[in-house]
């Protein structure tokens, strides 16, 4: 007899909207686990350009948190994080879809690293130098400076969100990864150096 297949059968690939199978596999990429509730309110938010109104951070520490986004991303011959405003994405996500535990981590995380960067240059994160910028974040790396192994990994944690927010942006998806909207045809065995980019999820 043959077997009607019911909604149970279904996978949860088939059964999930487009947009929220898509921010699930990308978040996997970047070593990110999204819960269900936080895959819904991203894939409503995650369209573009989000605008600057702030749900969590500070207007001093969005700009922070804008800045070390744009360190990690930043413009070459594609926009950077700042660009794509990987900030204000990172704003909405710690407010919607992190614990309150993990917002506290997150926000002794940007003050540590103003605290080092008064230690060391005598100003604030935001009035350092690029060059500055760039020391604090490779000291972060090698736990250096006074930096702890908990501050590597609130650092860790930073990276894959804003290579997240990034690639979920439309510029991110559609400039910086090669886009194909619609799949094409199955090519076995095709030279990497013909590819040129990652594929962006569809």
């Amino acid at each position: 007899m043959p077997h009607n297949k019911n909604h149970a059968d279904s996978t949860p690939f088939e059964t999930e909207h487009p947009r929220r199978t898509a921010l699930k596999q990308m978040a996997l990429l970047c070593g990110l686990s999204l819960s269900a509730q936080s895959l819904d309110v991203l894939a409503a938010t995650v369209k573009g350009t989000m605008p600057h109104v702030t749900k969590f951070f500070t207007p001093e520490q969005l700009q922070m948190t804008g800045e070390i986004a744009d360190l990690i991303i930043p413009t070459t011959d594609t926009p950077g994080a700042l660009a794509v405003n990987v900030h204000g994405f990172l704003d909405k996500y710690l407010a919607e879809c992190v614990s309150k535990d993990k917002q506290q981590q997150f926000l002794a995380g940007l003050k540590k690293m103003n605290s080092v960067a008064e230690d060391k240059f005598n100003k604030t994160f935001l009035a350092c130098t690029h060059k500055q910028h760039i020391q604090l974040l490779t000291a972060i790396e090698k736990t250096d400076l006074g930096f702890t192994a908990d501050d590597k990994s609130f650092f860790t944690y930073f990276k894959s969100l804003t290579l997240f927010g990034y690639y979920t942006s439309e510029i991110g998806a559609t400039k910086e990864l090669a886009y194909l909207a619609i799949p094409g045809g199955y090519h076995g065995n095709f030279p990497f150096a013909k590819v040129g980019k990652a594929w962006a999820l569809n």
